[in-house]
């Protein structure tokens, strides 16, 4: 092993005794609450966390605004000269001549019942 590598598992040895002091956890929980509770509702704590302040919220409002000015371009905008009207075109209809058969299934032939 190189110097390096020992000093790091010496030191490992070393942690692997320490301990934190008593009532550090008590003390911690006692702060995070404190800090979590300052005068922050919950309505408050999310709407700061989301928007990320009240200076970016004109951000979100901006992008909101080109979205929708976007959403109104795309869905405004012509198709092309395919797009207008010629009313001397009749649309094309397709009717098969004759019935076309599944090869699955047999044809229908009508079936006479004798009447009493």
């Amino acid at each position: 092993m190189n110097e390096p590598e020992k000093q790091v598992q010496k030191l490992i040895r070393l942690k692997r005794f320490e301990e934190p002091r008593d009532g550090y956890f008590v003390d911690f929980l006692e702060e995070f609450r404190s800090r979590r509770n300052e005068g922050e509702t919950s309505k408050g704590f999310l709407n700061s966390r989301v928007s990320g302040g009240v200076d970016n919220r004109k951000w979100f409002i901006g992008a909101g605004i080109a979205y929708a000015a976007l959403l109104v371009v795309v869905l405004m905008w012509p198709n092309g000269p395919e797009a207008k009207q010629d009313s001397s075109r009749q649309p094309v209809i397709f009717e098969p001549k004759q019935p076309i058969r599944n090869s699955l299934t047999p044809p229908k032939v009508p079936i006479s019942i004798p009447r009493p």
